[in-house]
């Protein structure tokens, strides 16, 4: 396991109040908030450090209200691919 900080683009699909939600990395609980995307804004970025295993990882994220979509995930300040999440480091 090895120390990483990632940007995770959260991008809201539609208009919306309130976007609560959830996101879990590898399974673990890592952000449980309500948001409220301001007028003219089309997605937030979450920072987080967190220890990663080399090999595959995931990136879920759990809507409660509103429709948040994972947009482009960046390790160490580089972008990775992913699909639906799912990564290979």
């Amino acid at each position: 396991m090895q120390e990483y900080k990632l940007q995770i683009e959260l991008r809201q699909v539609g208009k919306y109040d309130n976007n609560d939600y959830r996101l879990f990395i590898n399974d673990e609980l890592m952000l449980e908030r309500p948001w409220h995307l301001p007028d003219g804004y089309e997605h937030q970025v979450v920072h987080v450090t967190c220890n990663l295993a080399q090999g595959g990882n995931a990136i879920k994220l759990q809507n409660f209200d509103g429709n948040l979509v994972l947009g482009k995930i960046n390790i160490d300040n580089k972008e990775i691919k992913h699909t639906n999440g799912y990564f290979e480091l």
